[in-house]
């Protein structure tokens, strides 16, 4: 499985024991599942090229190199093609649906938590800074919106959303739903209807990990 963010200024990857504390990648590593995590171009600290490549391209270059990095692992001999899934929340949920959308021979299942769909139905502020005003980069929202690419999705996806996101309205899953019933794809939908921009409750997240765990081992 591989964990992906992949959003701007973000970085996953650091010299520390962070992921000792990641309780997901802990459970599914004891299961035998191999979790891998790479920063994509877009993430922090490997300079102002690599951090650009993705202004005005959400979805495109961060989702191309998540591939890169599951080709690696099946070169290296720690996956096998057709066995790899990908699984992230907010906009990691939304690099989810789209690689599973856009190389439906590379990943299997995915996992998208709370994600944006369509890039103009999202906060402005945090939109325009990175793929600026809609009228002037029509291709690239069209481009990065995932119902763009649902006709090509063969794998199997599981979608998890609360009903209160204040920060990823359902409308975009909502949207992503429409589109999938027109393309006729089956999918998966885990509601929380108390849940903002991810469940908070014990009893929520526990059955929350209990689904996604389900889900990994139909699907993968």
């Amino acid at each position: 499985m591989i964990s992906v963010y992949g959003g701007p200024g973000v970085q996953l990857v650091n010299d520390s024991w962070a992921n000792t504390v990641d309780m997901r990648a802990q459970f599914l590593r004891s299961k035998g599942i191999l979790v891998w995590k790479m920063d994509n171009r877009g993430s922090w600290r490997r300079g102002i090229a690599f951090e650009g490549a993705m202004k005005h391209n959400f979805g495109r270059f961060d989702a191309e190199d998540q591939v890169g990095g599951a080709e690696w692992l099946i070169k290296e001999g720690l996956a096998k093609a057709g066995d790899i899934g990908v699984y992230g929340w907010s906009y990691g949920g939304y690099l989810s649906a789209i690689s599973l959308s856009r190389f439906p021979d590379v990943f299997k299942c995915a996992v998208a938590g709370a994600p944006v769909t369509s890039w103009d139905g999202y906060d402005s502020f945090y939109t325009e800074k990175y793929m600026g005003m809609p009228e002037e980069n029509k291709a690239g929202y069209s481009y990065g919106s995932v119902m763009k690419h649902v006709n090509g999705l063969k794998g199997k996806l599981l979608l998890v959303h609360g009903l209160m996101d204040e920060n990823v309205h359902f409308r975009h899953t909502a949207r992503l739903l429409n589109a999938l019933v027109g393309a006729h794809k089956v999918y998966e939908l885990l509601i929380f209807p108390d849940a903002r921009h991810m469940p908070r409750p014990l009893k929520d997240r526990l059955y929350m990990e209990e689904r996604i765990w389900d889900f990994i081992q139909r699907t993968l």
